[in-house]
This record gives C-alpha cells, structure tokens and sequence, in this order.
C-alpha cells in the first residue's frame, strides 16, 4: 500500500518505547553489536555497529544470528 501525504513518517508509523526497552548495545569480539534479548541469556543480533568492512563479513555476527551471553550486573 502507498500512502500519498504530506505529514512526515513519524506521525503516520509512531514508535513505542517499549518496543527498545529490550535492546542493548554490547561488545563481541570486540565488535559493538546492538542486539535485542529473546530469551534468558539468549540475543538477536539486529545491527552491527561497526565501520570495518570485514566485521559485516563474518558470517558469526550477522542480523538475524542468537547469541548466548553472560549478563555481568555492576
């Protein structure tokens, strides 16, 4: 469907909030990656957040791909 309008996307599509309370931005392998939790340790990788080339390269580190990580509370 196409919408023909003149009010910008925001207002069409809002965001909830809670819809990022779940993402984090964590280091792997020294990678940032901002990923989301699924399960108990378990993540989705959303975004690499990296410029080098070759991180996106890897196909460990791709969107889409669940992680397990030890969350670490300070």
């Amino acid at each position: 469907m196409i919408y023909y309008t003149m009010m910008p996307e925001e207002l069409m599509f809002p965001t909830v909030d809670r819809d990022y309370e779940k993402q984090s931005i964590v280091e792997l392998n020294g990678v940032q990656l901002l990923v989301q939790q699924t399960e108990n340790a378990q993540f989705e990788i959303i975004r690499v957040m990296s410029s080098d080339p070759q991180h996106y390269l890897d196909s460990q580190l791709c969107p889409g791909q669940k992680i397990t990580m030890s969350l670490s509370i300070n």
